[in-house]
């Protein structure tokens, strides 16, 4: 930590949310947290864009947030990201200029994740008595064995879309519905009681920050769709 207030339990509980998405990442990226769900996740060459990306995904929701960014930030990204009051800030490193824009805030959070590596791949859940052990779930899926049922084939753009949009799928509460498009989230639908409420809830914020994107768009879903009603949603909004 480089400067900032004590960290909080909740603090702890969306800091190893966010890394767990943020080393999942194969490129340059940005996530952004709300209690222990990305509200935004994209990945692009350019890290500022990356960052732009994940804040338009859902701007309301990223207030008051966590960002984490696998790049280290420079004086341009700074002052686009003091845009918007996040209580902390994590990124592989920053410079002094990004520091002193960031540190106008009296509470500021930054953390510098540069040198943090998680050694551990198992995760253990305490249930009253007793306690689950598990390996961490680092899949998406293999390619090689993916079936091709419809006869619309996928692209290879749009596979690596579709990929992009299972992973960070992954990280969101079930049940979980995550629209993506040129590997930026642009609606997330989460832990919520039935599936079909979940699209809603992603296409409404699709429809409220980035219409123009929803038509093409890719969903994933974390688990089988149980009903047609929540594929047709998705279908009419313009996925």
């Amino acid at each position: 930590k480089i400067r900032g207030k004590e960290l909080s339990y909740n603090n702890y509980n969306d800091i190893f949310a966010g890394l767990d998405i943020l080393s999942s990442l194969k490129q340059k990226g940005s996530v952004i947290i709300k209690h222990a769900n990305p509200s935004g996740v994209a990945i692009n060459k350019i890290p500022i864009k990356s960052f732009i990306g994940a804040l338009k995904s859902d701007p309301i929701s990223a207030y008051g947030g966590l960002v984490f960014c696998n790049f280290k930030i420079n004086r341009k990204i700074s002052k686009e990201i003091s845009k918007t009051f996040f209580e902390i800030i994590l990124a592989k490193g920053f410079d002094k200029e990004a520091i002193s824009v960031l540190s106008r805030r009296k509470k500021q959070i930054l953390i510098d994740i540069s040198k943090y590596k998680s050694k551990n791949n198992q995760q253990i859940r305490n249930l009253g008595d007793s306690f689950l052990i598990q390996d961490k779930d680092n899949k998406i899926f293999d390619k090689n064995k993916l079936k091709m049922v419809t006869k619309l084939k996928p692209t290879k753009n749009e596979l690596q879309e579709i990929e992009f949009a299972y992973n960070i799928c992954k990280f969101v509460k079930s049940n979980s519905i995550v629209i993506t498009k040129n590997l930026s989230t642009i609606g997330i639908g989460a832990g919520q009681q039935s599936r079909v409420d979940s699209c809603r809830i992603a296409i409404r914020k699709a429809k409220k920050f980035q219409l123009s994107k929803l038509s093409g768009s890719v969903a994933a879903s974390d688990a089988f769709f149980p009903f047609p009603d929540g594929i047709k949603k998705l279908i009419k909004s313009g996925v």
